[in-house]
């Protein structure tokens, strides 16, 4: 795994939220498993050892183009990506 990759993944996973966004509640929580890097859409009644927990709805902003539509907020999913640090990059 390195930044880059880490990066697309959180990112795919935000899409993913807001591709189904009506099947999740709006305190849904984004999971980053430490151990081996993957990530869910996960209830906030988790609480796992070896992971953290985001809100998804701070990683998403209303589109400005298309009004009523969620979009990836990019600012806030970078600077969770920059919370960790890969040295395969």
């Amino acid at each position: 795994m390195n930044s880059t990759e880490f990066l697309k993944r959180l990112r795919e996973t935000v899409e993913d939220y807001i591709e189904g966004e009506e099947s999740y509640s709006d305190d849904v929580q984004l999971e980053i498993n430490t151990t081996d890097w993957s990530m869910d859409i996960a209830d906030p009644e988790n609480d796992l050892p070896n992971c953290d927990y985001y809100p998804i709805l701070d990683l998403v902003k209303m589109s400005v183009e298309e009004p009523g539509k969620w979009e990836p907020d990019e600012e806030a999913i970078e600077s969770i990506a920059a919370e960790y640090v890969f040295t395969d990059d």
